[in-house]
């Protein structure tokens, strides 16, 4: 008897702490299941923010691309109306004789011709300069020069004393006078060569040569413009 009861609460001991040790397990693995399913609610969301930071960058990446390429469309077409600006600022200060220029066209070399007549000797007028200057420019010259002194609206062609005054440089009528005009080389070739041009008219006591040139040089007007009176209109 004492045997069978000895027997009976060994038997119930092991079952008890079967159902203990059971019990546990369960408590462990539920635990385990809880911080499972947090950690990947967590995960989640991580996953979504990251997502969402992703979304926010890719946004903003676009934004400031657009801005890119915004700013590069304004340089551009900054950089077209600079050039274009440049360009119109070249051609006036070549038009007022600012800047040295180079290119084709012709040189006419002016000389007196040999007089007949021993006591006497020719010479070349103000107005000789002047017309063969308008014929020039009339036939299409983009830069002219006499004698290194560069044409432009402000140019001095006259008779001062025994001188022929250019830009306030003087020049003695017997000496040689050298023009140079760039520009359409024929066409201005042209323009002497026709009947009864200004040159053949003079040809009694002016000698001259016209030569065609791709290599001609003309220097700036160096004489300081300043305007007094003159000003912008509105």
């Amino acid at each position: 008897m004492k045997k069978i009861k000895s027997q009976l609460s060994l038997a119930f001991i092991c079952l008890i702490l079967g159902f203990m040790i059971t019990y546990q397990y369960r408590l462990s693995y539920s635990k385990k299941n809880i911080i499972d399913t947090r950690q990947i609610s967590d995960l989640v969301k991580q996953n979504e923010l990251l997502k969402k930071q992703k979304d926010e960058l890719e946004a903003k990446v676009k934004e400031y691309q657009s801005k890119v390429d915004e700013i590069e469309k304004a340089v551009t077409m900054g950089n077209e109306a600079t050039e274009k600006l440049k360009i119109e600022l070249d051609n006036l200060r070549i038009l007022s004789g600012l800047n040295d220029v180079e290119g084709s066209g012709i040189i006419i070399t002016l000389s007196p011709a040999q007089s007949l007549q021993s006591n006497y000797q020719n010479q070349i007028y103000a107005t000789d300069l002047l017309d063969i200057v308008n014929e020039l420019n009339a036939s299409g010259a983009e830069a002219i020069s006499i004698n290194e002194e560069r044409y432009t609206s402000r140019t001095q062609i006259r008779e001062a004393g025994a001188y022929i005054k250019i830009n306030d440089t003087k020049f003695s009528p017997q000496d040689k006078f050298i023009i140079k005009a760039i520009g359409d080389s024929n066409i201005l070739e042209g323009a002497f060569k026709m009947p009864g041009n200004i040159l053949e008219q003079n040809s009694d006591r002016i000698s001259y040569k016209i030569e065609k040139s791709n290599d001609i040089k003309i220097v700036k007007f160096s004489k300081k413009i300043e305007y007094k009176y003159a000003r912008p209109g509105r």
